[in-house]
């Protein structure tokens, strides 16, 4: 089989090498850099406790990172979308909608209605999908549908929910922050999620192909593809049901990655996942420090971050196109 994607760097393993050394350095400036700054040659007893709290922080920020990347990436595979994350099927409106739910309810926990909530647009989504027969474009299409509609009732729920608008509008802007015992099993499970589409890289090599293609190397095109966005469905919703959501991070890493890999989906997903953790936990650090005093939303930075990548993106697709 040929190269899947071609980058445009010649030296992969030194990339590889860069990303680490930023990883690294990453690590170590959120351990010391805060509101308050912290010694990491022989903290004192508070010193450790900030420590703790802050190597939590970053740990949470890599993984977030690491699982929408992979995630989008194999959305981005099974729709031929490059520009497409977990968001597209209504998992991230579904996690609003539940929030906000619990919130107008008075009853929680609010993660658990989360969940509940993007578990609840994945199957509208899938059913509406599925009406008339089934393929990716009927999906897409039931995915907007079902955003839609999650985002009118939560735009309903929230005129009755003027006093908690703040705390609904951190949330849906997403925030990294540490995470509790039940919250670190469900990181987990998004992680072993992440390795089972990790495992199916050959699998996603051959859906680039035709679907003829596909087929005929023995590839079972509809149950794999419905396979593969259910179980990316289902780890970006167990990521969004505790921290919200994040724009343009899942969108973000695999196309760097796509600019640098040549090869097929296993290294993509390495370099993705890297990407990813690597943007989250930066971002996560000019959240916690740029503005003195006051802590902004991760997604505000991830978003502008994003934002700045569009525009990169578009410039570079138009440049290509011309030449």
């Amino acid at each position: 089989m040929t190269l899947l994607y071609n980058g445009t760097v010649k030296n992969e393993r030194t990339v590889l090498a860069l990303l680490l050394l930023l990883y690294v350095i990453t690590f170590f400036v959120s351990l010391s850099w805060g509101q308050v700054k912290v010694s990491l040659i022989w903290p004192t007893q508070e010193e450790l406790t900030l420590l703790y709290y802050r190597l939590n922080r970053f740990v949470t920020a890599s993984i977030v990172g690491a699982v929408l990347s992979c995630t989008a990436l194999t959305l981005q595979t099974v729709t031929r979308n490059y520009l497409v994350d977990s968001g597209l099927l209504g998992v991230n409106s579904g996690a609003v909608l539940g929030k906000v739910l619990s919130m107008f309810l008075k009853v929680g926990p609010s993660q658990l209605f989360a969940l509940a909530g993007s578990m609840v647009a994945l199957i509208a989504t899938f059913t509406l999908g599925s009406l008339g027969g089934s393929d990716i474009l009927r999906l897409v299409v039931a995915g907007v549908v079902v955003n839609s509609v999650l985002s009118s009732a939560i735009s309903l729920i929230s005129l009755y929910l003027y006093t908690s608008a703040a705390s609904v509008l951190s949330w849906t802007l997403g925030h990294i922050r540490t995470v509790s015992t039940s919250e670190l099993i469900i990181m987990v499970v998004s992680l072993v999620l992440c390795f089972v589409l990790v495992s199916r890289s050959k699998q996603l090599d051959i859906l680039t192909l035709s679907k003829e293609e596909a087929m005929s190397l023995g590839v079972n095109y509809r149950s794999e593809v419905f396979f593969l966005i259910a179980v990316s469905a289902l780890a970006g919703s167990l990521v969004s049901s505790i921290f919200g959501v994040f724009s343009f991070v899942g969108v973000a890493a695999p196309n760097m990655a796509r600019r640098i890999v040549s090869g097929g989906h296993l290294k993509l997903f390495l370099f993705s996942s890297i990407i990813g953790a690597l943007l989250m936990a930066v971002s996560d650090v000019i959240a916690r420090t740029s503005v003195a005093g006051i802590e902004i939303p991760t997604g505000l930075v991830v978003s502008f971050a994003g934002a700045v990548f569009y525009l990169y993106f578009f410039w570079s697709m138009s440049r290509d196109y011309s030449s």
